[in-house]
């Protein structure tokens, strides 16, 4: 093979996979955009007035908007990881519907303190060989400070391409959940980590 034939086939190879890089980008604009819009309807929503009792009021509302593109019953099964067969099926939907007030009180309360932020979202990148699983950097801007999160999202079978971890400047939030979960079973039972979460909304409540 002389030399002018090797550099055109690897000149060729190059072309053919940056072809390939370009359609897996484009591949990701979907769930990045649907991903954009269900958080821009939420801050929508949470900006809609000035209500202190706003999350409360539209609780129903964002769980809605936010079941488009999050699938919290995964996130919260991958947070207690193997702590979540301790639980019986009572206890599993005690701890899904309790965890996800927790989750999303935070959530909400970030974006609605203060002036409306401003999102940027940066490029979805794949996790995987497959591409089942992506990565989608944003920066959420408020007056004073700038956050920023990474959403991780699976292609899930039946529901799309769905949230199933949030990254706060870099942490995971399941990582996190699961260490004090983890913690907490090393001594504690599911019905104590029941009476746990629910003292911890009461006082998000307040």
């Amino acid at each position: 093979m002389t030399r002018n034939l090797i550099h055109s086939t690897f000149a060729s190879l190059a072309i053919a996979l940056l072809g390939l890089a370009s359609l897996s980008a484009a591949s990701f604009d979907a769930p990045k955009k649907a991903l954009e819009e269900t958080v821009l309807e939420l801050i929508e929503v949470l900006h809609a007035d000035n209500n202190e009792h706003d999350y409360n009021e539209k609780r129903d509302q964002i769980i809605e908007i936010l079941n488009k593109s999050f699938s919290f019953d995964i996130i919260i099964q991958r947070a207690l990881g193997r702590n979540w067969n301790k639980l019986d099926e009572k206890q599993k939907n005690q701890v899904t519907l309790l965890v996800t007030d927790l989750v999303l009180r935070t959530y909400t309360r970030e974006l609605k303190n203060g002036p409306k932020p401003k999102l940027k979202f940066g490029k979805a990148t794949a996790l995987t060989e497959s591409e089942s699983k992506i990565e989608i950097a944003s920066k959420v801007v408020l007056k004073d400070s700038e956050i920023n999160l990474s959403y991780r999202l699976a292609n899930i079978k039946d529901r799309g391409w769905q949230v199933y971890d949030v990254l706060v400047e870099g942490i995971s939030m399941v990582s996190n959940y699961r260490k004090q979960f983890d913690e907490h079973f090393q001594k504690k039972s599911a019905a104590d980590l029941i009476d746990l979460l629910k003292n911890k909304l009461e006082e998000a409540q307040r």
